[in-house]
C-alpha cells in the first residue's frame, strides 16, 4: 500500500495525531479524519455502492474510532488496518440490516479446493466492471459470517496482507487465509459462469 519510508512517515504522523487526541486535541483529531478520509470512503463506497449512504458509513467508522482510540493498539496493527478493520464491520452491519439471511460456508460442497493462490483470482477484478453482478456478489458475501466478510473486505477492497488482518483480528494468518479462499471458492463455483 505504502513504500516503507512513506509508510513509516504516515505511521509516525498517525501516532502523534493520536498522541494529541488522546489530551483532548480536536485539532488533532480533524487532522487524523482528514489524512484518513479519502481513502476510507473509497474503501466502503467500493462495498455500498451509494454516496450517501458511503459517506454515512464513513463517517460512522471515524466517529467509532474516535470513541474507541483508548483501546488501539499499534503493537496490534497500523492506525490504517485498525480504521479499516472498523469500516468492515460497518458495512457488514449495512448489509445486515438490508441482507438479514446468515450462510454458512461449511454448507459449501465438500472436497473443494480452498488454498487457492491469489494469482488465480484475478478475475475477481473484471467482477468490478459489472455493477449488477457485483452486487448480487455483495449479497452472497453479505449473508456469510461477520469474519469471514472480514477477511474478504480488508484482503480485497482494502488491500490488506493476510498477515495485517491476523494480527488486527488477533487470530493466525493460516486461519484468515482459510475464510478467504474458502469464501473465493464459493463464489467462483456459483458466479463464476457470469465472470467470463
Amino acid at each position: 500500500m505504502f513504500g516503507s519510508a512513506s509508510g513509516a512517515r504516515r505511521r509516525d504522523r498517525d501516532a502523534a495525531w493520536i498522541r494529541r487526541i488522546l489530551h483532548g486535541s480536536e485539532r488533532a483529531a480533524d487532522a487524523l479524519v482528514r489524512e484518513h478520509y479519502d481513502g476510507l470512503f473509497a474503501f466502503v463506497y467500493r462495498q455500498v455502492g451509494d454516496r450517501e449512504e458511503t459517506m454515512n458509513l464513513t463517517q460512522e467508522t471515524f466517529i467509532a474510532a474516535l470513541k474507541s482510540l483508548p483501546s488501539y493498539d499499534p503493537d496490534r496493527a497500523s492506525f490504517t488496518t485498525w480504521l479499516y478493520r472498523i469500516a468492515a464491520y460497518k458495512v457488514i452491519d449495512f448489509r445486515r440490516r438490508t441482507n438479514p439471511e446468515a450462510v454458512s460456508l461449511d454448507s459449501a460442497e465438500d472436497g473443494a479446493s480452498w488454498d487457492v493462490p491469489d494469482e488465480r483470482l484475478a478475475d475477481t477484478a473484471e467482477l468490478v466492471a459489472n455493477r449488477e453482478l457485483l452486487g448480487r456478489i455483495e449479497e452472497r458475501v453479505a449473508a456469510c459470517d461477520p469474519a469471514v466478510q472480514e477477511a474478504f473486505r480488508l484482503h480485497l477492497y482494502a488491500g490488506q496482507g493476510f498477515a495485517q488482518i491476523a494480527a488486527a483480528a488477533g487470530e493466525s494468518e493460516s486461519t484468515v487465509k482459510a475464510r478467504y479462499y474458502r469464501l473465493m471458492a464459493m463464489l467462483r463455483k456459483e458466479f463464476g459462469d457470469e465472470t467470463h
